[in-house]
């Protein structure tokens, strides 16, 4: 079987080689992958090579620890002759290469990165100048306070380390923030933590995702209405506001429980990046709407559009209209089942099939777009979408109609097209319009948070993992880089490194979601008969145990403390389901 693997994986390759070369394409290895040919060779491409050498007298590489083993090939091949002395520039200022990087917060694994790549990259740099120091550590954070910085030192001192793995995670002397306090202290406490701030660190616990999501709303209410954080341009505390609010999580289903949490609550959200704009309740109404015009005689589809906002028939009146659901709304005579519908499902029914019949009719008569426009200003929705996403709701609908735009300008111009490429857009990576200048709380996986950061920040679902499923066919490379195949409940090397891969990687992402607070930074877990359970892959699983044991011990009480191997204390302020039986402060218009 491992061997018919490899015959098909052969077949697919080359008819897919051979496909690029027919319509003479490159996809994104092969233009790496070119580039890098046409930068080895010294005889054809000598000419060209030179000119780059001549043009491009310094290379600055930043982000480097996301960097391909392709993309570091191309960038050594554009060097490369700076230490062979050939096509040196005459210029005072000598040729330079710069990188910046860090291995910690190497978490593109499943893009190619490879965080072994920064190490070679050293030393290839110290090659090219033996006789001076070529490597700098930044050490200093101007971000967080001290309270955070000896809390993240303290975590990764702890975090358990893989040895011999040259991608494994690394917390050493150099990687330790300077802060102030010695290890000694309470660090939440006077001897760090000026009187007048607030306590830096805390828990959120509840038995479930729903109810979790649903404390740490109700702790950033309570946030909204009492805390201060330090204001990024001026350094002046100030009061908290919900854009100064981020929460962080692994996978990217789990923003859905904590929007809601937070709208029942009044407080405005933004799902940032990558994530939900196909499962905003607004675009899935428009693409419902738009996916039945395109074919009025698909009953799924008119399922769909039946549930939608657009027409709202209770889910009893799509029972009693199945399976003829699409005839029930473009039949030229009403099915005798319109009259077992209650009064309101038979209303709303008529009034959809006469909306129906007049935008039917105009169907590749106008464009989609202002089809779309007309079909909503007609059924008054933007009744629905009142409420505190009513911002973030308008505007993703003003993209999608900037999406549809687009496609009739790329000449598809039918419907029918239309709602096809909407259904491929549908599942990659599209994010959320953005809003400008808009107070809301925002809400991202940590892939997305990296570079930014938040005066608070709660990282959420800390027990919820990438799951256990394995692929029942397994194509990849060992630890000694040879290719593998592993077929459906054998274990083989390569899946083992697999997996010691996936954990260093998370370590990683932990360091980053942990980094990304100013003034407050919140774990949240789901603790259930006091045991806290962390799932595979995800980041409580690489967390000191200590530190996994207190959110068990912490549920229901109002202060928590873990003391770190190190001799550092650490005070949490514990919010759950619990404590937050307290009355919540309102907050002000």
């Amino acid at each position: 079987m491992s061997r018919g693997v490899w015959r098909i994986f052969a077949v697919a390759l080359t008819t897919y080689q051979q496909t690029l070369e027919t319509h003479a394409l490159l996809d994104f290895s092969g233009v790496l992958e070119r580039a890098i040919h046409l930068l080895k060779q010294m005889d054809e491409f000598a000419r060209s090579r030179y000119r780059l050498e001549a043009r491009y007298h310094h290379v600055l590489v930043d982000e480097f620890q996301d960097t391909s083993r392709a993309q570091w090939e191309l960038v050594a091949q554009l060097v490369r002759s700076w230490g062979e002395g050939l096509g040196a520039s005459a210029d005072a200022l000598p040729p330079s290469i710069f990188v910046v990087g860090d291995r910690k917060q190497s978490i593109y694994g499943f893009r190619d990165a490879e965080v072994a790549i920064l190490e070679d990259a050293a030393g290839f740099i110290e090659a090219l100048r033996p006789d001076g120091r070529s490597r700098h550590a930044i050490t200093v954070s101007f971000r967080a306070v001290p309270a955070l910085l000896h809390f993240v030192n303290d975590v990764f001192g702890e975090v358990e380390k893989a040895g011999a793995r040259r991608d494994g995670f690394t917390y050493e002397a150099r990687d330790r923030f300077p802060a102030a306090g010695t290890s000694d202290e309470r660090y939440s406490g006077r001897g760090v933590r000026p009187p007048d701030q607030d306590v830096a660190l805390g828990l959120v616990t509840a038995g479930t995702v729903r109810e979790a999501a649903g404390a740490v709303a109700g702790e950033i209410v309570e946030l909204l209405s009492s805390a201060t954080v330090r204001d990024r341009q001026t350094g002046v505390r100030r009061s908290a506001t919900p854009a100064d609010i981020g929460i962080l999580f692994r996978s990217r289903e789990s923003h859905r429980e904590f929007e809601a949490a937070l709208e029942r609550r009044g407080v405005s959200t933004y799902v940032y990046k990558g994530l939900g704009f196909f499962d905003a309740p607004e675009i899935q109404d428009a693409v419902a709407l738009l996916r039945f015009l395109a074919q009025p005689i698909a009953d799924v589809r008119a399922a769909a559009f039946l549930r939608s906002r657009l027409v709202r028939l209770s889910d009893d009146g799509v029972r009693r209209l199945s399976p003829q659901l699409a005839q029930a709304i473009v039949a030229a005579e009403p099915p005798a089942v319109l009259k077992t519908l209650t009064v309101e499902d038979r209303m709303v029914l008529e009034r959809t099939r006469i909306g129906v019949a007049r935008w039917l009719a105009r169907v590749d008569l106008v464009p989609p777009a202002e089809l779309l426009d007309e079909v909503l200003r007609e059924s008054a929705y933007a009744y629905e979408l009142l409420g505190p996403r009513h911002l973030q709701a308008r505007e993703n609908l003003k993209k999608l109609r900037g999406i549809i735009r687009r496609i009739q300008n790329r000449g598809y111009a039918t419907l029918g097209r239309v709602a096809e490429h909407l259904d491929r857009l549908a599942i990659g990576d599209e994010s959320n319009a953005a809003i400008d200048a808009i107070d809301a709380v925002s809400l991202m996986t940590v892939h997305a948070a990296k570079g930014l950061e938040f005066p608070i920040v709660f990282v959420v679902n800390m027990g919820r993992g990438t799951g256990s499923f394995r692929a029942p066919i397994r194509v990849g490379c060992d630890a000694a880089d040879e290719p593998s195949v592993a077929i459906a409940d054998y274990q083989s090397e390569s899946d083992d490194d697999a997996q010691a891969r996936e954990r260093e990687e998370t370590k990683r992402l932990l360091y980053v979601a942990l980094t990304r607070a100013r003034d407050r930074l919140y774990l949240s877990a789901t603790v259930q008969n006091g045991v806290c359970r962390m799932g595979r892959g995800s980041l409580g699983e690489v967390l000191p145990r200590s530190l996994v044991a207190l959110f068990g011990t912490a549920e229901g009480g109002q202060t928590a403390t873990w003391t770190a191997a190190s001799g550092g204390i650490h005070d949490f302020q514990v919010s759950s389901l619990t404590s937050q039986l307290r009355p919540v402060p309102e907050l002000s218009p």
